[in-house]
């Protein structure tokens, strides 16, 4: 065998060659390892600038394969070590030698272990590596090929990357390490292979796993990546965020399934699908408040290329997301994602050239269990805090820019936080769709409290606002045109409350109880329906609006401020309201209402501006208002309804209707109807009571017919037609006393403190026509007139004027004008006066009562029962020589409770002079009353006599008053004189000259004189002459004197009930026996005198009085019907109960109510309680009461043919208190004296 190979030599040579590598091998295998080693160690370590060792190197030349174990590299201090491998595997192939490039057939490292630290923001413990990397010179590059190599089974197992961050003081953990890439080849016949990667490790506990497939080294560069993270905790890297991100990132972990592929052309293509899911994040602020937080969030991600700006996501869901908005005391907002306001960071400077605009498509969005609290702490009062609950948010077709419409649909809970104590709550939704050019929406809302704005309201509001709303709202757009829709809304039970309760005057405490408790306005529920806003255009339609149970405190300080003035709050700087503001431009609004509706409206009046204040309350308010439009500045005519009820005080509130049409631009006009009953007028007297001398306690007004208002540039224009009411009138003194002292300027006494000066049951004019017009004089019909229960308190003062003239107060410029005008020598032409022209007038049962302070002592006199009626008459001045219309006059009476009165004639009071022509008839007045005159004039006072009276008056167009007077005296007896008295004549004598034998005096006074005399007085003239009559003893004074004797006789007294004047049957009887005596001795003549006792007699004076009042309201009621005034049979008890329940209802007293504040009904005798216990007795009502005794026995004595010149009623007399007061008998006494 050896022979052959040495005989051989090729085989010889082959031996060699063999033992030659063999040789190499060996020496490879037993030199290479510590030779590298240190080579390795020592080039690695000057290179890199700190140690490096390798505990054992491998080498096996016959597979070339290499193996370096524990390569280690130490930290720059050599302390520790900063990098360690645990095992280097490489299996290099022989081709590597003849293709002239690495070819490497597998290359693996096991167990790398890698430690950097940064020890300060951007310093790192390995900045001196990289540092040799950046400067170690890159060489020169071939520019059209890269380096050929060829890299087989290169794989990374169990390596671990430890990353210590002393900065935020976290360490990161980079474990199992794997990293597989199958094939890396960059020779030409190998570019088009391509390569599938894959890297897997954990990252703080998290699972990564990433898997590629790639051709690197073609031309057109390919490369596709799939990433998978599981459960990857953000939480250490929410330390990282720039200070300038107000976000603090607690808890939150990310999940990813994401492929990503990128292709290198002239323009790159980056395509990112996948899947990505963030979960359990939590988010505070800087202060650890609440910030953001969600269970999940998913996003996947179809074909998206971000650096074509294109984002593609088939869905972006988020689940049990919490946000937390607050805006702090400086109005900044605080948001996840938001930078601060002093942030350093600046936005990157925008290229010249305009980028390709982002486009984004979204399929779908959605929000589930979503929840928002916003806290506003930038309020000037007070602290917002809003929840929103249970937010679901869904959307579809999602575009940037929006070439297609997007759709929405979104619901929440809204409500103020738990911190302020309200648990009311709204519920909304929302669905829509948007797109570029158009925009639908609508909006439900339900519930909504309006307690939640009350913050912010609070900064421009003082009342507190409660209540609630639900609307449903719709919003269309297209183009540039904005159409709005409010297809309902209401507001349900809003108040809006005192916000001090020292200083507030609240709805209940002004009269309306059923109002909420400190309340100054409310309503029970506005509804609004089918409201249309446009725009550009500006104009807003709405169909209907309906308020139901408004309540509103309607007030005005003293200063003239209306309260809803006091309610605004002025914010901070703010003094007034901004004058030189832009005004807006573009087309002016317009508006139109179909139907407003207001039911049972209560409105509270009160106003301090009068000098006392005025207080008025609107119930039952109902306000129909229909075709409501504005536009281009003008109103047109409005339909209106308005109807309620109107009160002041405890008396019984009155009723208000209008309807018609109403505008208030350009001009304000109305015209309709108007119904008005028992309207409480008096509560307007404060406007006026400055310029009145009196209290006006009560004026029901009302009116039925056509009114017409229009106020124009030069005034007012007016006209009414209908008929018109004022009754239940009441007017007192307001100051001043019986006899009148120094008063303010313009104040005159018109009578006792709160003594009645005029009052009456009813004044009605029917078919009143008014017009008044600019510079035009005023025009007033007036077709009829009835004046029913009326009364007169005339005083003639010291001066001789009478109290009447100075109800209201004359100021000093007026009484200056009046002097001037009474010395002007040559009265200037008067101005065309008012238009008055009356139909007749009807006078039911008047009174009267007259007292005379220019004589002393004072006289009083009574006219009572006064009934008649004046025909038509006119203020129109007649055609030049013709005269005046005149109306016919009839009056009918009594005076002093005896006499009768009757005047007659024609008159008319509204011409200048005055013109009548009027007589009058008096018969059988009891004359000892008039004493106090016959002591002034004659000294002498009456004892006894009857005046019979027939005057005469009339007055011709130039002024001249032609007047007599017939005055016949029967049986006038005079008596003693008077010391001290002022005259004293010889009236006796005077007597006993102007008697017939049958004791008659028989006197004619003619009198005459020009009423164009500032100085002619006519009551003056009469005294006067009446005087001259008494002092030339040819007659005796207008008194009557009253003589008496009493008889021991069974039948010298007639008993009556208590407080009653009537004759019972008893009394009939015994005085039918007087009677028959009288007539069988006409030698005889009666004198009847009553007795009254006030302690006795006050309770049954009362009930008689609440009678008479029955009886007086039956007689009104009668009259309004249009019955005649004779004809009204007397009050029977049937009808009693009826009338005294009317006169109840009517009475201005303090009555039973119920729970609503209304008067309840009361049995019979309760009301006449009631009404009694607030009834005043007169002075001088005994004192009556006794005197109507004695009228009425004489009169029931006339009745049965005794002549009524044989009786005489003497003065009545008042028994005076005591013990007796119980046994004592209401009576009227009767004396007898012979002819």
């Amino acid at each position: 065998m050896l022979q052959v190979i040495k005989n051989n030599p090729w085989i010889r040579r082959f031996a060699w060659l063999v033992l030659c590598w063999g040789g190499a091998w060996l020496l490879g295998w037993l030199v290479v390892p510590p030779l590298a080693q240190s080579q390795i160690e020592r080039h690695a370590s000057e290179a890199l600038g700190r140690k490096l060792t390798v505990e054992r190197v491998e080498f096996l030349p016959w597979t070339l394969e290499a193996t370096l174990h524990g390569v280690a590299l130490a930290s720059k201090d050599g302390s520790s070590e900063q990098v360690r491998v645990g095992r280097i595997y490489i299996d290099a192939e022989l081709q590597s030698l003849w293709r002239g490039a690495p070819v490497i057939d597998a290359l693996q490292v096991d167990d790398p272990v890698v430690r950097v630290t940064q020890l300060a923001p951007g310093v790192y413990d390995v900045d001196d590596l990289l540092a040799l990397m950046a400067a170690k010179p890159q060489g020169e590059k071939s520019a059209t090929e890269p380096a050929h190599f060829a890299l087989f089974n290169i794989a990374l197992k169990g390596g671990v990357v430890e990353f210590d961050d002393r900065t935020v003081e976290v360490v990161h953990t980079l474990r199992r390490v794997e990293l597989d890439v199958p094939f890396l080849s960059s020779f030409s016949a190998d570019r088009e292979v391509k390569v599938t990667p894959r890297l897997a490790f954990e990252l703080n506990g998290s699972t990564f796993d990433t898997s590629a497939m790639a051709t690197p080294f073609m031309d057109a560069r390919q490369a596709e990546v799939r990433l998978h993270i599981e459960n990857f905790d953000l939480a250490p890297f929410g330390r990282y965020l720039p200070p300038s991100v107000p976000v603090r990132l607690k808890a939150g972990r990310l999940d990813a399934d994401v492929q990503l592929g990128f292709e290198q052309r002239e323009t790159p293509r980056l395509l990112i699908s996948g899947d990505v899911q963030l979960s359990g994040v939590h988010a505070t602020d800087a202060q650890e408040q609440p910030l953001l937080q969600f269970e999940e969030m998913r996003a996947v991600f179809k074909e998206t290329e971000p650096l074509r700006r294109r984002i593609n996501i088939d869905l972006l869901e988020w689940r049990g997301a919490r946000a937390h908005v607050r805006r702090n005391e400086a109005g900044e907002v605080k948001l996840a994602g938001l930078p601060r306001a002093d942030s350093d960071e600046h936005p990157a400077p925008q290229t010249k050239e305009s980028a390709e605009p982002w486009r984004v498509h979204i399929a779908r969005v959605g929000l589930r269990d979503g929840f928002i609290q916003w806290t506003d702490a930038s309020l000037p009062r007070g602290t917002a805090a809003w929840e929103v609950e249970d937010l679901q948010v869904e959307a579809s077709s999602i575009a940037l820019p929006l070439e297609q419409p997007m759709q929405l649909r979104a619901s929440a809970s809204l409500r103020q936080s738990a911190a302020a104590g309200s648990s009311e709550s709204a519920r909304l939704a929302v669905l829509g769709q948007v797109s570029a050019s158009q925009a639908q929406a609508a909006l439900s809302i339900k519930g909504l409290p309006l307690s939640i704005a009350a913050p912010y309201l609070a900064g421009v509001l003082q009342p507190r606002v409660e209540g609630s709303v639900d609307a449903d709202l719709g919003i269309a757009r297209h183009g540039d045109v904005v159409l709005a829709k409010v297809a309902a809304l209401s507001v349900d039970k809003l108040a809006l409350r005192c916000a001090s309760k020292e200083q507030c005057v609240p709805l209940q405490s002004a009269g309306i109880k059923d109002a909420p408790a400190d309340s100054l306005a409310a309503w029970s529920r506005l509804e609004a329906g089918n409201a249309w806003i446009r725009w550009p255009q500006r104009a807003v339609l709405v169909e209907q609006i309906s308020l139901q149970r408004p309540r509103l405190l309607l007030s005005r300080t003293r200063t003239g401020e209306w309260m809803f003035e006091q309610w605004g709050v002025s914010p901070p700087g703010v003094t007034g309201p901004n004058a030189d503001a832009p005004k807006a431009a573009g087309l002016p609004w317009s508006m139109g209402l179909a139907s407003l509706k207001i039911d049972g409206a209560a409105v509270a009046l009160r106003d301090a501006v009068a000098q006392s204040a005025v207080a008025l309350n609107v119930f039952d308010l109902q306000l129909h208002a229909r075709d409501f439009a504005y536009a281009d500045g003008r109103v047109t005519p409005t339909s209106l309804r308005l109807e309620g009820r109107v009160g002041a005080g405890r008396t019984e509130p009155g009723r208000l209707r209008y309807e018609g049409s109403v505008a208030m631009a350009p001009v304000l006009t109305a015209q309709g109807k108007v119904r008005a009953q028992h309207l409480p007028l008096h509560a307007l007297e404060p406007y006026v009571g400055q310029q009145l001398n009196v209290d006006v306690l009560r004026a029901d007004g009302g009116f039925d017919g056509d009114v017409r208002y229009v106020q124009g540039n030069a005034g007012a224009t007016v006209s009414v037609k209908g008929d018109v009411s004022l009754d239940e009138v009441r007017v007192r003194a307001k100051a001043g006393l019986d006899m009148p002292e120094e008063t303010k300027a313009g104040e005159r006494s018109v009578g006792a403190r709160g003594e009645d000066l005029l009052r009456w049951r009813s004044l009605a004019l029917r078919g009143v026509a008014m017009n008044l017009q600019p510079d035009q004089p005023v025009s007033l019909d007036v077709k009829e007139t009835a004046l029913s229960d009326f009364f007169a308190r005339i005083i003639v003062q010291e001066d001789g004027r009478i109290n009447l003239q100075d109800i209201r107060k004359a100021s000093a410029a007026e009484d200056a004008v009046a002097a001037s005008n009474a010395a002007a020598a040559a009265p200037a032409a008067a101005p065309s006066g008012p238009q008055i022209r009356f139909g007749p007038v009807a006078l039911t049962n008047g009174s009267v009562r007259f007292t005379d302070y220019f004589i002393k002592p004072n006289y009083s006199a009574d006219l009572s029962a006064l009934t008649g009626r004046l025909s038509a008459f006119s203020s129109v001045s007649p055609e030049a020589g013709a005269a005046p219309q005149m109306a016919d006059l009839e009056l009918r009476g009594r005076a002093q409770g005896t006499a009768s009165l009757e005047v007659t004639g024609r008159i008319n009071p509204l011409v200048k002079p005055l013109a009548l022509d009027i007589q009058g008839r008096m018969r059988d007045l009891e004359l000892p009353p008039l004493s106090p005159y016959s002591i002034k004039y004659a000294g002498h006072g009456i004892e006894k006599g009857k005046l019979s009276m027939d005057v005469a008056y009339k007055i011709l167009p130039d002024g001249q008053l032609i007047a007599t007077n017939k005055l016949v005296l029967n049986q006038l007896a005079f008596g003693e004189p008077v010391e001290g008295a002022s005259a004293s004549l010889p009236v006796r004598l005077a007597t006993a000259l102007l008697a017939d034998r049958n004791g008659i005096i028989d006197v004619d006074l003619p009198i005459s004189g020009s009423l164009n005399d500032p100085e002619f007085r006519l009551g003056a003239v009469i005294l006067k002459v009446i005087g001259n009559l008494i002092m030339k003893a040819i007659t005796a004074p207008f008194s009557l004197l009253a003589g008496a004797f009493s008889d021991a006789g069974e039948q010298g007294a007639v008993l009556f009930a208590l407080g009653s004047p009537e004759l019972d049957e008893k009394a009939r009887q015994q005085l039918d026996k007087i009677a028959n005596e009288l007539n069988n001795r006409p030698a005889l003549k009666v004198t009847v005198v009553g007795w009254a006792q006030p302690n006795a007699e006050q309770l049954a004076w009362k009930r008689q009085r609440l009678r008479d009042m029955a009886e007086a309201q039956k007689r009104r009621a009668a009259i309004r019907a249009g019955e005649p005034a004779d004809s009204i049979a007397p009050l029977t008890d049937e009808e009693y109960p009826a009338l005294l329940k009317e006169l109840y209802r009517r009475s201005d007293i303090r009555k039973p109510r119920n729970f609503v504040g209304l008067a309840k009904d009361v049995p019979v005798a309760e009301m006449e309680a009631l009404l009694m216990h607030n009834l005043t007795i007169p002075d001088n009502a005994m004192a009556d009461l006794a005197l109507a005794r004695g009228v009425a026995v004489r009169d029931y004595l006339a009745q049965q043919q005794v002549p009524l010149e044989r009786l005489f009623v003497g003065a009545s007399k008042l028994q005076p208190g005591g013990e007796g007061d119980a046994r004592w008998q209401p009576k009227a006494e009767l004396s007898l004296n012979a002819q």
